[in-house]
């Protein structure tokens, strides 16, 4: 609605076209398109999936700057934004120095013809579509020293220490506990355990059984194997070394784990045994009652089916 050489101000009222109207057919035209945005949300990203799919296919340069300020963010948008529309994603963590609140589009174009979008309007659908937002319309023909100053600006950021780059399958969980840390939530879905700093060593019976665990695996390729001990030998404990061993020495990376108990206090005393055995206090996340997983890769649910063994 607006030409690109002219510049603008939306506030999306009833009589003007809306930021989202503006922003999906400028999308349509753009070589490379730069986005620095505080928040980016779910539902905001869905306003403009149709344009942000023609964009990949088109093989559009999109670049993303983005925050987990006051955790606002939404994982699940900016993993969708890598995954799906091709963007390189940089995050910056620093919740208490950087506080970047800015956002802002740029549309390069081989024509000459650049735009951007300046305003208070973050990466959501109220923001985009109806909210009580201002944002000024920058042209490279009408203000070309403002773009110029967005681009060289921009570029300074994507370069700083302060933005990181985001793989989904390398950060996700980082991204999780940055945003459940800025958004005050980590106290509730989680167990907080501070660790003794002493390494966990088998006893002599229970380095048998993990020389045993080795030997079915190694030797005959059995990896369904099932411990039968007496009750307070420690099967807990070896358990954890196994998975220390597992992790660190086998596959050398992190592992899958479900660990099932029929009662709150088995699950809690059994985490706090992993985590000092792995010496990591963050391992492991408990389900039960009010606690619900947020990396869902080592869960400690618990079901009333399950019951006590020798």
């Amino acid at each position: 609605m607006t030409p690109l050489s002219q510049a603008a101000l939306l506030t999306n009222s009833r009589d003007e076209p809306s930021l989202s109207a503006e922003l999906r057919a400028e999308l349509g035209s753009a070589d490379l398109v730069d986005l620095l945005c505080a928040f980016i949300c779910w539902h905001g990203l869905r306003v403009l999936e149709e344009p942000l799919a023609e964009l990949r296919l088109r093989g559009v340069p999109f670049r993303v700057l983005t925050t987990t300020y006051v955790g606002a963010t939404e994982r699940r948008a900016v993993d969708e934004l890598v995954r799906r529309f091709g963007a390189e994603v940089r995050i910056s963590y620093e919740t208490h120095a950087t506080r970047l609140h800015a956002k802002a589009w740029l549309f390069r174009r081989n024509s000459g013809y650049d735009t951007a979008f300046v305003g208070s309007s973050n990466l959501s659908r109220s923001a985009l579509v109806d909210g009580l937002e201002w944002n000024v319309r920058l042209s490279g023909v009408a203000t070309p020293d403002l773009i110029r100053k967005f681009a060289a600006t921009f570029d300074t950021y994507w370069e700083s220490n302060a933005f990181v780059p985001y793989d989904p399958d390398k950060h996700g969980d980082d991204l999780d506990d940055a945003l459940a840390y800025a958004g005050n939530r980590r106290a509730t879905t989680s167990t907080v355990v501070s660790l003794a700093g002493l390494e966990v060593r088998p006893l002599p019976h229970q380095e048998e059984i993990l020389e045993a665990l080795d030997a079915e695996r190694g030797l005959h390729d059995r990896h369904h194997n099932l411990v039968v001990a007496a009750t307070g030998t420690g099967k807990t404990v070896v358990a954890a070394l196994d998975c220390r061993r597992l992790i660190h020495e086998t596959y050398g990376r992190d592992l899958s784990l479900l660990f099932v108990a029929h009662r709150k206090e088995i699950l809690e005393q059994s985490l706090r045994t992993y985590r000092e055995t792995l010496a990591d206090g963050s391992f492991g996340e408990v389900y039960v009652g009010g606690a619900r997983p947020e990396r869902w890769r080592q869960c400690w649910p618990a079901s009333s089916r399950c019951r006590p063994t020798a």
